[in-house]
């Protein structure tokens, strides 16, 4: 696990994700985008952390991740669920190059009226 991975999970109207660097980086646990937990560094085998939802009452989950031979494994246990959570990549590519706008018109417009003049 040398290198930084995501999870992403949508739990019960929550943006739930998981970043785990490298090891001696450690690994957070975001709920809707704030750091609810955090880990420095990360023990051989399985790190467990421990945080609440913001709803009312709270109510409290786990992150289980596990190294499984050099790719990390994550869950989240809630109310005596257990949830795999999906690897996302750290960023996106795009699939298409963005869409060029159409030359404006106007642009011509004026150059005909310059050269009207002359």
């Amino acid at each position: 696990m040398t290198h930084g991975h995501r999870f992403h999970l949508d739990q019960d109207g929550h943006s739930i994700s998981v970043q785990v660097g490298r090891p001696s980086d450690g690994i957070e646990v975001l709920v809707d985008g704030k750091v609810v937990a955090y880990r420095k560094g990360r023990p051989k085998g399985a790190a467990v952390l421990e945080a609440e939802l913001p709803e009312e009452p709270p109510r409290p989950f786990r992150i289980v991740v596990e190294d499984m031979s050099g790719e990390p494994l994550c869950v989240m246990e809630t109310s005596g669920s257990r949830f795999r959570m999906p690897q996302v990549p750290l960023w996106s590519r795009p699939d298409e190059p963005p869409a060029r706008r159409k030359p404006s018109v106007r642009p011509l417009r004026r150059l005909r009226r310059i050269l009207r003049r002359l």
